[in-house]
């Protein structure tokens, strides 16, 4: 029960009502009890706390009615240090540099001669030895037998200015005869210098020849006769 000689505080003065933000808590039952003497009873604490809680109201409303009208006035807003510092990234687009086509040098480096092997030796010619009628068959076509290589014999018969220094005219026979008239085949036979040097008419000779062919010459009587023509690949006076 209140106690009628506690003399009741005065009213705070009375201000105009602040919209809030927040509900006001609605009063606890039991709080217009009547606490003992000399404490503040709950309607008082109530009140305390209901200015204090409009007061704030009343600043961020004032804080917020101050940029609502900054933002109509064309005001902008502040922006952040990070937001301006740092504009969008754009993409970069890098130039390709130009690569020059690589080419292998040529390598100047000698190849080291190979040492060639020697050439085979010409392996000799085979001289064959005729027959009578073999003999015979080359004195009658001599350019049928271009190249072959043979053994005849003969009897020098014409050797001197005419004839010249490496060539000579001889009766050949296939074979050494008995008698000097035996060698029957007129012939013209050419070699080097130094191999019919020793040779002189009516000598008999065994020679490695030949075949080149057939050989056209004027005679003395003023005709003109073809004969054998044989190279003197060596000979021996007989």
């Amino acid at each position: 029960m209140t106690d009628p000689t506690t003399p009741k505080p005065p009213d705070p003065p009375t201000e105009p009502p602040q919209p809030s933000m927040s509900p006001v808590a609605s009063p606890t039952p039991g709080a217009n009890l009547v606490a003992g003497p000399g404490t503040a009873t709950p309607e008082k604490r109530s009140n305390v706390r209901a200015w204090a809680v409009g007061g704030t109201a009343l600043a961020v409303i004032l804080l917020c009615g101050g940029a609502a009208i900054g933002m109509f006035n064309g005001d902008e807003p502040k922006t952040t240090a990070s937001a301006t510092s740092s504009p969008a990234a754009t993409p970069t687009s890098a130039t390709p540099t130009p690569v020059a086509p690589t080419t292998a040098a040529p390598t100047s480096a000698i190849p080291s001669p190979t040492k060639a092997a020697p050439l085979p030796k010409p392996k000799p010619p085979s001289y064959k030895t005729l027959t009578e009628r073999q003999w015979k068959l080359i004195a009658k076509d001599p350019d049928g037998y271009l190249g072959k290589t043979y053994v005849v014999y003969g009897r020098v018969t014409q050797f001197d200015a005419a004839t010249g220094t490496d060539s000579f005219r001889a009766d050949v026979a296939h074979r050494r005869m008995a008698e000097d008239y035996d060698y029957e085949t007129n012939t013209i036979l050419n070699g080097s210098e130094s191999d019919l040097d020793n040779l002189v008419e009516d000598d008999i000779f065994r020679a490695n020849v030949t075949v080149l062919g057939s050989f056209s010459y004027d005679t003395q009587t003023g005709g003109e006769t073809t004969v054998a023509l044989l190279q003197v690949d060596s000979i021996k006076v007989l």
